[in-house]
């Protein structure tokens, strides 16, 4: 039996899948992306199998198949921007359109009027996801930036634009028009194994830094929330206050609402609303308040105009160059290294000539 260059294809895509599916499976919270990484191994072996005729037409499901990426990208979504959320017997229920496809087995274009709307749904609430993952990753995290999963968007939009450019190829292929499809599959193939990769590393180091959400009742940052009181968490502003002053939790790097509302034995609701209403910021700008002092300080003594920035930014609490530089440009207006370059400046200053710091 001779393979073709699209089987040849087909079998490298397999078993790459595979492995990515084999390294994911100890991840429950990439339990998304392990099913969209094994759907599609069992995929392309099955249209390995139908081409070699190892697999006989009345066993060819592989329309099927397609219905099946759209739940599989959302229940990755779902697991990377959520905690506890479990799947359950109802999971099964996003598999019933590709099971009745595989049974009935009915002629293109039938089964893209199944999956063209199945996909432009679970596109919708993937997306719902993303956006309430951004609107209180600030809210949950000091760190929020670290947990950005804008990188996701992008992967959406090449998933979409792979998922549609298989549907042309497929109805370009049933009107008969001409065009090279196995070398178009072959394309399609290809771009699906480099996303399904990008997509592993960058949910590995997602899931590593712990940026999944719990689910509790708290908002994005709103001061002028209809009925919040802000004298109601006044004393609960003033012991966050004092726990961060005195203990200096803001050093840690992945400090959470969750972490001070521990310490101070009250919910993170209570945390995060007494940080919003006194402050009119979220949480990660309000700790990142304290990093940036933390660091304009260690920037004015000359004892440390030997050291590096990125040793002092991490002295304080911030744990990414990146972040680090885009924050301290944001709240200050300049950037790390300017800032650093005028403290070192002002020590050849003489003490008398230095203006007085405003108080």
């Amino acid at each position: 039996m001779t393979l073709s260059f699209l089987d040849l294809t087909q079998l490298l895509a397999a078993y790459h899948a595979a492995l990515l599916a084999l390294h994911l499976a100890r991840r429950p919270r990439l339990a998304g992306l392990t099913l969209f990484c094994g759907v599609f191994a069992v995929h392309m072996a099955t249209n390995l199998g139908v081409s070699t005729q190892i697999i006989g037409p009345e066993l060819d499901i592989t329309s099927a198949f397609g219905l099946l990426y759209g739940p599989a990208f959302y229940l990755f979504v779902r697991g990377l921007t959520r905690e506890g959320s479990d799947w359950s017997a109802l999971t099964g229920l996003h598999a019933l359109p590709a099971i009745i496809i595989a049974v009935w087995q009915p002629e293109p274009p039938i089964p893209y009027l199944f999956g063209l709307p199945s996909l432009l749904i679970y596109i919708g609430l993937a997306l719902r996801a993303l956006y309430r993952h951004r609107a209180l990753r600030g809210q949950w995290r000091s760190d929020d930036l670290a947990i950005s999963l804008d990188w996701v968007v992008y992967a959406l939009i090449g998933f979409a634009g792979l998922a549609g450019l298989d549907i042309l190829r497929e109805v370009i292929g049933f009107t008969s028009q001409a065009i090279a499809d196995d070398l178009a599959l072959t394309g399609v193939i290809a771009g699906v194994i480099a996303l399904l990769t990008a997509m592993m590393v960058a949910a590995c180091a997602h899931d590593d830094a712990q940026g999944a959400l719990p689910d509790l009742p708290i908002a994005p940052a709103d001061p002028d929330t209809p009925g919040e009181d802000p004298g109601r968490y006044g004393e609960a502003f003033q012991r966050i206050q004092h726990v961060l002053q005195s203990e200096q939790t803001w050093r840690e790097p992945r400090l959470s609402v969750a972490d001070l509302a521990k310490r101070l034995q009250i919910s993170p609701r209570e945390v995060s609303r007494a940080v919003n209403l006194h402050t009119e910021e979220s949480f990660s700008r309000f700790i990142n308040r304290y990093r940036i002092a933390a660091l304009d300080t260690l920037m004015a003594d000359p004892a440390n105009h030997h050291r590096t920035l990125m040793d002092m930014a991490f002295d304080v609490g911030f744990n990414s160059k990146s972040a680090f530089n885009r924050i301290y440009r944001e709240m200050t207006g300049q950037t790390p290294t300017d800032a650093f370059q005028a403290a070192r400046n002002r020590k050849s200053v003489p003490k008398q000539d230095q203006e007085r710091p405003e108080t």
